[in-house]
């Protein structure tokens, strides 16, 4: 695995990535999430050496809808460039959003992860909640959470 800088970013420059992994067909205002600017939101990018962003996630506090806990962190966003996935960028992605989290007292990570995706979120120390669900325009999801401890 070549080197990654792992460093925070604004929201803006995780846009082009996402578009292009997450939802080409979608227009870029569709990539502009609610809480992007919160105090407690931190969005990261995986630089490689030549300074190409080519991994972006961003970690939210937002606690699951249905969970009382209140003290919850979402994942959104997590995309890396098809020709750098299987490098191990999206567990240390995941890793400095759990760090984050856990830094602000949280006691949990959650996404809704595509289901192509879910295997991936397995082997982070996820677990599925509940059945899979449709997002319109997007595809078939499962909410996933991990618990920080």
């Amino acid at each position: 695995m070549s080197e990654l800088d792992i460093r925070p970013i604004s929201a803006a420059e995780t846009r082009p990535l996402r578009h292009r992994v997450l939802r080409p067909h979608q227009p870029v205002e569709s990539l502009v999430y609610d809480g992007d600017d919160a105090p407690d939101t931190l969005h990261v990018g995986g630089f490689l050496p030549d300074g190409t962003l080519v991994a972006v996630a961003s970690v939210y506090r937002e606690s699951r809808p249905e969970d009382g806990v209140r003290r919850g962190f979402r994942l959104r966003g997590m995309a890396v460039d098809p020709s750098h996935q299987g490098r191990g960028y999206g567990a240390r992605l995941v890793e400095a959003c759990g760090a984050h989290a856990r830094s602000l007292g949280g006691k949990e990570l959650w996404c809704n992860a595509r289901t192509s995706a879910s295997g991936f979120y397995t082997r982070q120390g996820f677990d599925t909640e509940g059945p899979p669900f449709e997002i319109e325009g997007i595809g078939p999801h499962f909410e996933m959470r991990q618990y920080l401890g």
